[in-house]
């Protein structure tokens, strides 16, 4: 099936996925958002592929939201939509990273350059990531006015702890593929022109192992992961409506977009 936005290669048991916006730095839209979706639900029935590399076009890994799309959001002169349309909405990403989680395929990250916001969340929802070398990983969402949505502030703690997730999560500060190597936050860094290799070394390796062994223990780890607990990211959704709806949030994307510090009103 052919994409708008993405780009599928296939070589044996192996499938690339491509973020195909370069020009863009290849952020999220609603079109992303259904693609990534309708990608995952048609790799669920392919028994062929068992590796699924997923990287970026151009510089960027992927850089999160499309601001226009954010700053549409936003806009108090829009028509407001039922509340069951807003949760809707509001999930969507959410479900994207379980369904990208629940894969049966290993799936891998490659971070060819910047991955912001909802890129490093989709990294997260992959088995492993390897970043290039120049590559750097930011979370701005709460300087946009809203908190970390998506499941992904649980996965965040799953790889780095508690401590260092409130860190990123609340001071929005980038790091560098080797901070995030440091961290935990990443497997490995290579140097950009041996990204795509070491994913198809790293992809070579698990091909060489029985596959029943592999699809069980990546079953056992999704078991244990410790967003699964309680369920908590429920109220993800929830949350992200209420911050949604503040004025503070008009003022930190308005901030954003024209490069300038915010005046916020805690409302």
């Amino acid at each position: 099936m052919a994409y708008e936005t993405f780009l599928i290669e296939r070589s044996g048991a192996v499938a690339t996925v491509r973020f195909n916006r370069p020009e863009k730095l290849n952020p999220i839209n609603e079109k992303v958002m259904q693609e990534l979706l309708a990608i995952a639900q048609e790799f669920q029935d392919d028994e062929t592929t068992r590796i699924i590399i997923l990287t970026g076009q151009g510089r960027a890994f992927c850089v999160g939201a499309d601001m226009q799309m954010l700053a549409a959001g936003v806009d108090r002169n829009k028509p407001r939509t039922s509340d069951v349309a807003r949760l809707r909405s509001a999930k969507t990403g959410w479900r994207i990273m379980d369904e990208w989680e629940r894969l049966d395929q290993i799936t891998i990250a490659a971070v060819n350059g910047f991955a912001v916001g909802g890129g490093v969340s989709l990294a997260m929802a992959c088995d492993f990531r390897i970043a290039a070398s120049g590559a750097r990983l930011w979370i701005p969402e709460v300087r946009l006015g809203v908190h970390y949505m998506w499941g992904s502030i649980s996965r965040l703690i799953n790889l780095i702890g508690m401590a260092k997730a409130k860190e990123l999560v609340m001071t929005c500060d980038e790091v560098t593929a080797e901070e995030a190597l440091a961290l935990g936050l990443v497997n490995h860094v290579v140097p950009p022109d041996q990204l795509s290799q070491a994913a198809l070394a790293l992809a070579a390796k698990i091909l060489n192992k029985p596959p029943m062994a592999i699809r069980r223990t990546k079953e056992f780890f999704k078991a244990l992961s410790v967003h699964r607990a309680g369920d908590i990211t429920y109220a993800d959704a929830h949350l992200g409506l209420s911050t949604f709806e503040s004025e503070d949030m008009r003022e930190a994307v308005a901030a954003f977009r024209e490069k300038r510090e915010g005046t916020f009103l805690d409302r």
